[in-house]
């Protein structure tokens, strides 16, 4: 039975602009003057309120790009070509009687 053919070129340029959306985002949020709005806060737990934003903007960056890879195929395979099959790693003979 043949494979699923490939996105069409459309949906894929839209998925690859939506993909250099996670970075640019990223470095937006992580400008100084959008960190500097907490500065001098603290949070009721005595850590400042500007790495709180900073590691969250840092895991939300990571999330992103998370789902993103899941959810896009980096390798669009055409019709007619087979899927690679994933083969266990082949230990070195560590004696060296190869």
């Amino acid at each position: 039975m043949p494979s699923a053919p490939g996105p069409v070129k459309e949906e894929r340029a839209e998925r690859e602009d939506i993909a250099l959306l996670v970075p640019f985002f990223g470095v937006v949020l992580l400008m100084p003057p959008l960190l500097n709005l907490f500065e001098g806060l603290l949070s009721p737990l005595g850590v400042p309120v500007e790495v709180l934003y900073l590691f969250g903007v840092w895991l939300l960056v990571i999330a992103g790009a998370v789902l993103l890879s899941r959810r896009r195929q980096f390798r669009v395979l055409t019709p007619g070509t087979a899927v690679p099959e994933s083969r266990p790693a082949v230990p070195a003979d560590p004696a060296g009687d190869a």
